[in-house]
């Protein structure tokens, strides 16, 4: 298991978090942490602190985010879970 700092663009519109949150929970992310990062007219900055599951969906995180109509992921950042300090930043 991995945990993320994962932030996302997404149209600042009902149902585009839930979607969000939904694919990550069918993947088996556990969302241990959420926050609004900013709003900008129609678009909306989040973050989560995540758990990932397995080396596949980490990989394929990005990508499958990406599927939902509007959302773009901004970055991926690997956190030590022990001291809670990112030791790696994974562009996308």
């Amino acid at each position: 298991m991995s945990l993320r700092h994962v932030t996302v663009e997404l149209p600042d519109r009902p149902g585009s978090l839930g979607q969000v949150t939904t694919l990550l929970g069918r993947l088996g992310v556990d969302i241990r942490q959420m926050r609004v990062l900013g709003r900008d007219g129609s678009v909306a900055i989040d973050e989560f602190t995540v758990t990932v599951p397995g080396p596949v969906i980490d990989r394929m995180l990005p990508e499958l985010l990406e599927e939902i109509q509007g959302v773009r992921v901004v970055s991926i950042v690997s956190v030590d879970s022990d001291s809670g300090i990112s030791s790696a930043i994974v562009k996308v």
